[in-house]
């Protein structure tokens, strides 16, 4: 998990994007763990000791477990709003669907195809100059 939380910040900084939390989740059997990491100037920190453990099996644990997901929710929409402002807007949205390789590699075709009849029509012109 430490790993991939780490990768997650390692991500957001490449885009620009650093004193974010990033959050995880330890599952095994019933047993649950939240950890955070976060990057503040080149550090990465990784809290994933003493944590709070929950057991899902017990009523208790399992509600304390659930009102923590409303907050992570939150905080992923806030991080997504954030994410929006800052870097899709300094982004150039390129199509990466089949479709829109055929339609870019068929204009690219057609450009050629202008240019070569171009050429032609030029050499044609000094020909008879």
């Amino acid at each position: 998990m430490r790993t991939y939380l780490v990768s997650a910040v390692a991500f957001l900084t490449a885009l620009g994007i650093t004193d974010q939390s990033v959050f995880g989740l330890i599952v095994s059997g019933s047993h649950s763990a939240i950890t955070m990491t976060w990057k503040n100037n080149e550090n990465t920190y990784v809290m994933d000791r003493n944590v709070r453990h929950y057991d899902i099996t017990d009523p208790l644990q399992a509600l304390q477990f659930v009102s923590v997901l409303p907050q992570l929710v939150r905080h992923g929409k806030k991080l997504h709003d954030f994410f929006q402002e800052k870097v899709l807007k300094q982004l150039e949205y390129k199509p990466w669907s089949k479709l829109a390789q055929r339609q870019h590699s068929a204009e690219d075709t057609r450009l050629a195809a202008d240019q070569q009849t171009e050429r032609k029509q030029i050499a044609v012109h000094e020909l008879t100059l």
